[in-house]
């Protein structure tokens, strides 16, 4: 999967680094900041946006030695997961008559076969 930054857009990126002899990956990051060689954002708002980006940067750095950031922003998370599943229209529906559940097909369900 690739992206290409547009010229109204700001990146945030991370990468992995220091993998073992295995190719095992340590869990060290490297991050970067990338934006579009012709950026159409102006100077105030690219200083707000590269203020927000640092501001991650340095949570990833907080969050490794202290617990309660980490505790507080991995709660956040999950509350925000667990409301964005619960606007999810169910992917099946009990039907009466039926040992287990049928699933909804539609236009866009992916399927393998001639499902």
């Amino acid at each position: 999967m690739t992206y290409t930054v547009r010229p109204d857009e700001i990146a945030f990126l991370i990468k992995p680094v220091e993998f073992d002899k295995h190719g095992n990956w340590s869990g060290e990051i490297a991050t970067a900041v990338a934006m579009h060689k012709d950026s159409a954002i102006k100077k105030k708002e690219l200083s707000h946006l590269v203020d927000l980006v640092t501001l991650i940067n340095a949570f990833l750095d907080v969050m490794n030695y202290d617990d309660y950031v980490y505790d507080t922003v991995e709660q956040h998370r999950n509350d925000t997961i667990e409301l964005e599943m619960k606007n999810q229209p169910p992917i099946y529906e009990e039907v009466e008559g039926t040992e287990g559940k049928v699933i909804r097909l539609t236009a866009f369900t992916k399927t393998e076969g001639n499902a």
